[in-house]
């Protein structure tokens, strides 16, 4: 059965003794095989970060060196990267936002074949199927399937990552859109990623090939040209300096602390010395809602964040559902000053793009606080991939993780 640790303490497990298997990653991190043995499965946790690409990666390099498990960090540092890329480019979420793709009733019916898992693949409607279920799928099971929606069914890449967004676990505002961008050549200029059988037969488990039925693709398909088109540096947006410490608020005013779920462990933050006299844990109602397995994991993981700020704060975690609701929550307390971890790009930072404003109104300030990690990794994603780890890599081969947090 397939774990997915929905709290800190059983994240903190896992890592443990996923880390037994770390020197082995990079020979058997691409093979899909039943239960996911070979990787972590911890990338729910980290995305809301029970617990922090820092400790996962000061956890590895505290048991083997650099070189052993350079494969396994490179896959951590994938999610700072693509957060990196899109904080630089924001228009890229923007426009995604607000395609139309949905329009058309042939595309909507033909989308919820292919996701329903009604498709002429029959290892296909098993990823389909498996998705669903359980709001997991191996990354390279990903990148197949999104080949399959893309290249082989001819359907929009916006339809298909607001799919995998409603169910994933994981579910991430930058990994998911530029994941689906690179597969359909919206990313990189030159690159885009056709789903082959001869792929599928080597890299999954002819166990779940003969349970799904077998592969099931035209080898006529011919990938779809894309329109990557990256600005210059030049063009690019810079990245705001957001402090990595909290100034000492003034003593005569009360603060509020946001918990929201894009940093579910405010006690190893910027945040944590402080002492609010309330947390307001900002739960809003997304649409359409996501699926049932991402409800439940989401809320564990929210309810273990509850717990463990109302024990390090001692004060009271209330939840709140709307920005309006936080702002008569601050009102009501006497706040006069709001502290919370920025957001990323993507539909937490759109929810809260008013709000300063309303608070502004009341007399109420708002701090803002980065993760020292963050603000170190996230210049360094202005082009690609590889760029950005050789500066990267060279800093934790030569520091480990101290030297990015």
């Amino acid at each position: 059965m397939m774990e997915f640790p929905a709290t800190r303490q059983s994240a903190l497990q896992r890592l443990d003794e996923f880390l037994e298997e770390a020197p082995h990653y990079a020979a058997r991190r691409n093979h899909v095989l039943p239960g996911h043995p070979q990787v972590s499965r911890l990338s729910a946790a980290i995305r809301h970060r029970l617990i922090t690409e820092a400790e996962v990666v000061e956890a590895a390099l505290q048991k083997y060196p650099f070189r052993v498990v350079e494969k396994f960090l490179q896959e951590v540092l994938w999610r700072g990267y693509w957060k990196g890329w899109l904080e630089r480019r924001p228009w890229v979420w923007d426009g995604y936002g607000a395609s139309d793709a949905a329009m058309d009733p042939e595309v909507a019916a033909a989308c919820c074949e292919v996701a329903a898992g009604r498709s002429p693949s029959g290892i296909m409607n098993h990823f389909a199927r498996e998705l669903l279920a359980t709001g997991y799928l191996h990354n390279h099971a990903r990148m197949w399937w999104a080949s399959y929606w893309i290249h082989h069914c001819g359907l929009p890449w916006e339809l298909g990552a607001r799919h995998f967004f409603r169910h994933l676990l994981d579910a991430d505002p930058a990994s998911n859109t530029l994941g689906w961008r690179w597969v359909a050549g919206e990313q990189t200029r030159g690159k885009t990623y056709l789903a082959t059988a001869q792929n599928i037969r080597k890299f999954c488990a002819p166990e779940l090939l003969e349970q799904a039925g077998g592969v099931g693709l035209d080898e006529h398909v011919v990938a779809r040209d894309g329109l990557a088109d990256d600005p210059t540096v030049d063009d690019l947006n810079g990245l705001p300096e957001l402090p990595n410490e909290a100034e000492e608020p003034d003593p005569q005013r009360r603060i509020a602390l946001i918990l929201h779920d894009e940093d579910l462990c405010l006690e190893t933050s910027q945040a944590a010395p402080l002492r609010p006299a309330v947390v307001l844990q900002f739960v809003p109602e997304p649409e359409p809602p996501p699926s049932e397995p991402r409800a439940q994991w989401l809320g564990q993981a929210r309810a273990d964040a509850a717990r463990r700020a109302a024990a390090h704060f001692g004060c009271e975690v209330r939840v709140c559902r709307t920005p309006e609701a936080m702002t008569g929550a601050c009102v009501a307390e006497g706040v006069g000053s709001v502290f919370l971890m920025e957001p990323f790009v993507g539909p937490l930072r759109d929810q809260l793009r008013e709000w300063p404003a309303d608070l502004l109104t009341r007399g109420i300030s708002l701090g803002r606080l980065r993760r020292r990690w963050d603000s170190v990794l996230l210049p360094h994603a202005s082009r690609g991939f590889f760029p950005f780890w050789n500066k990267v890599g060279r800093m934790l081969a030569k520091s480990g993780a101290e030297g990015l947090s």
